[in-house]
């Protein structure tokens, strides 16, 4: 009898070690998708990324499915700057679905922070094919294509990315840009001033139409963009610099018009900022101070 309960004990221990070790998981793969989404949206990149390596184990009989959570752990290891990592998970998401414009966007993103220019632009075009009505694509692709100092090839994309969305007031201003590289003056002078149309606030813009306007000799309307960019951004030295730049100019031209008076006030002007630009620690504010402002008493 005393044999008996000890076989029954150890049966009975037996049989719930080997229970413990075979036990199943139940989780199942949605739920660690959707527990890794969750914490995604959190913020939390790094227990999303377990979260997905734990869907990933778990697999799916599905390729969507696992395409889905390879794209997931990419975006958050993207985000986490392990971008070789990202990498390969986007190359598995497109392995198990290459028609999801999405994913190769994803991938294009990586291989820029990668440095493999090529490479990105080339998956911004297979996003381009998949779904031809996604602006940011034509945007990201003509971006890179600037980069490579492919400036018309970047001035088509950008226009792509107009007409598909006629407000994209970063498109107007960079396609600004590209014409300018272009020695198109006049069309970039006009893509500047419609992202300002678009955007009143446009701090960039402000600083590139002015910019522009002052190497064309429009000093006037140079200024104007300057005091605008001081209202915009008042802590910005350079803009405070450059409107006394641009103040000289014109005190320049008064003084050929023998107007004295509107010299002296436009002298006073500059030298006014280009000591404010000094308070702000722009370092060529000195040089402009010791040849124009010896004169001069700041207000």
């Amino acid at each position: 009898m005393k044999n008996y309960k000890i076989k029954f004990l150890m049966v009975v221990v037996l049989s719930f070690f080997i229970s413990g070790l075979f036990a199943q998981d139940t989780t199942s793969f949605k739920t660690y998708i959707e527990s890794g989404m969750a914490k995604y949206k959190a913020k939390d990149y790094s227990g999303a990324i377990t979260d997905f390596d734990n869907a990933i184990n778990k697999k799916s009989d599905v390729t969507s499915n696992m395409a889905i959570a390879y794209y997931h752990r990419a975006t958050c290891k993207r985000l986490t700057k392990d971008f070789t990592g990202a990498l390969a998970d986007y190359d598995n998401a497109i392995k198990n679905k290459n028609d999801n414009a999405d994913y190769f966007v994803g991938r294009a993103v990586t291989k820029n922070e990668l440095k493999d220019t090529t490479g990105a632009i080339a998956d911004y075009t297979t996003a381009i094919s998949i779904k031809p009505t996604d602006e940011s694509s034509f945007f990201e692709r003509a971006k890179l294509k600037m980069m490579g100092k492919n400036y018309k090839g970047a001035i088509e994309d950008f226009k792509s990315a107009i007409d598909l969305k006629a407000d994209y007031y970063e498109a107007y201003n960079l396609r600004g840009k590209a014409n300018l590289y272009m020695k198109d003056t006049t069309a970039a002078l006009a893509d500047y001033s419609k992202a300002i149309e678009l955007k009143s606030d446009y701090v960039q813009a402000y600083n590139n139409r002015a910019s522009l306007k002052y190497f064309q000799k429009d000093y006037d309307g140079a200024k104007a963009d300057f005091t605008k960019l001081i209202e915009l951004k008042p802590d910005e030295g350079s803009a405070y610099y450059f409107r006394g730049r641009t103040d000289i100019k014109l005190m320049i031209n008064a003084q050929k018009a023998a107007d004295v008076a509107k010299a002296k006030d436009l002298n006073t002007d500059a030298c006014n900022d280009f000591n404010k630009a000094k308070d702000l620690k722009y370092a060529k504010a000195d040089d402009m101070i010791t040849k124009y402002c010896k004169d001069q008493v700041p207000k």
